[in-house]
């Protein structure tokens, strides 16, 4: 397993050994912006664009003593959305070509640099001129690690899981297919991006038509522009995505999770979904269950993820504990769940617990993102069914393991029910 996914596993000791202080007033902000005086465009003003908001924009205040919070498209563990979406548009009718930032508390795309012969493909394995969207996921880590310290190298992988799998079905509601990309040259792209070590490419997501033509690289570099108001680095967390960030891997476009759904049902599940915070303790129906999983048992194998699930009251089916859809053993098993969530409830009260994992080594950021992006297909679909949804990225790891009798790395717990 990497290193540092043993480095940050928590035990029912560690998490009371090594407790500290949390300053609420120091939380860094969780928006980037450019400075005013690059051009910016409304993304509602544009036609072609409509829907492109659904990949992160707000869907709810709320109010606190110390501000305001705003709820987006895309759920975040603790709320700190380290996230960041960078577009590429070639060849839209009333756009200008070029390389963008989506901000998302504006709903706006900020042009970074116009493209011609030049592009972000230049540091694809194709490297041929797509026409259409090229998106790319970063993380600003510090967001995250303010909070969760060393283990927030893991939430950032799962966030950009989510990130990605708010693209994809933004995408689907405006009619198009996705090609997910994890191969390409991040490291020289956080370069020319002007990134420093604090924010990091973790994967991308097109939706286009290749020209046959070759690209040049980007014509120049960007600017550096911070994404917090302050920075506490953490060396471990860059050292741990320099070590994971590039392996060989193939595009893929996936299933659409969501044949069938019309359109205009799709938004508002994705404008409406959120993280629930504690169930009622009843019983879910099979089919709104079988409707929530279908076919995703069969997507995660192929891509080396194996999913757990302890089922606990869903009308019609054993109670007892799941791998990939199948019954491996018959019980009651909600205190369990409850335990291995580092004694929350949310993992009991549920209909089904889910345990997302891997024995993957090298693509170990692929499968990790991958999970959210499961998980992300979970939580729109648990919406459809007016089922609530929560994901849980803390749990103690080796027991969750010996409890599941695998070798697997637990990469994401994930909680539904009413």
């Amino acid at each position: 397993m990497p290193q540092f996914h043993q480095q940050t596993k928590h035990s029912f000791m560690s998490i009371r050994k090594n407790s500290f202080f949390l300053d609420w007033r120091t939380q860094p902000t969780t928006y980037k912006t450019y400075p005013h005086f690059q051009q910016r465009f409304k993304i509602e003003n544009y036609e072609e664009l409509e829907g492109l908001n659904l990949i992160g924009g707000i869907t709810f205040e709320k109010e606190y003593p110390e501000g305001k919070y705003y709820l987006r498209t895309v759920p975040s563990a603790g709320a700190l959305f380290p996230c960041e979406v960078y577009v590429q548009i070639r060849g839209i009718k009333g756009i200008i070509s070029g390389v963008y930032h989506y901000e998302s508390k504006r709903g706006i795309l900020t042009l970074l640099h116009e493209i011609d012969s030049d592009g972000v493909e230049y540091y694809f394995p194709s490297n041929t001129k797509q026409k259409g969207f090229v998106f790319l996921i970063s993380a600003i880590y510090f967001r995250s690690s303010w909070k969760y310290r060393d283990r927030s190298i893991r939430y950032i992988l799962l966030d950009a899981g989510h990130q990605l799998g708010t693209i994809y079905a933004a995408l689907c509601v405006m009619g198009q297919e996705s090609s997910f990309v994890f191969d390409f040259d991040k490291l020289t792209l956080n370069e020319t991006f002007g990134f420093r070590e604090d924010e990091m490419f973790l994967a991308s997501v097109s939706s286009s038509q290749s020209t046959q033509k070759e690209t040049a690289k980007l014509k120049q570099n960007f600017p550096y522009v911070s994404g917090c108001d302050h920075l506490e680095t953490n060396p471990f967390i860059e050292e741990a995505y320099r070590q994971s960030a590039n392996y060989s891997d193939e595009p893929f476009t996936p299933p659409n999770f969501f044949q069938n759904i019309p359109k205009e049902q799709l938004k508002q599940a994705i404008i409406n979904r959120r993280s629930i915070r504690a169930f009622r303790g009843e019983m879910t129906s099979k089919e709104s269950y079988e409707f929530i999983v279908q076919g995703l048992f069969e997507f995660a194998q192929t891509y080396n993820i194996d999913i757990f699930s302890t089922l606990h009251r869903v009308t019609d089916m054993p109670e007892g504990l799941y791998k990939n859809g199948e019954l491996l053993k018959e019980g009651n098993f909600q205190e369990k769940s409850r335990y291995l969530s580092l004694e929350q409830n949310l993992g009991g009260m549920s209909a089904v617990t889910f345990y997302f994992s891997s024995n993957e080594v090298e693509k170990y950021q692929k499968v990790s993102i991958l999970s959210g992006f499961i998980a992300h297909i979970i939580y729109i679909r648990c919406e459809l069914q007016g089922v609530g949804c929560s994901g849980i990225g803390a749990y103690y790891d080796d027991e969750a393991k010996t409890f599941l009798n695998t070798a697997n790395n637990i990469l994401y717990l994930l909680a539904i029910g009413h």
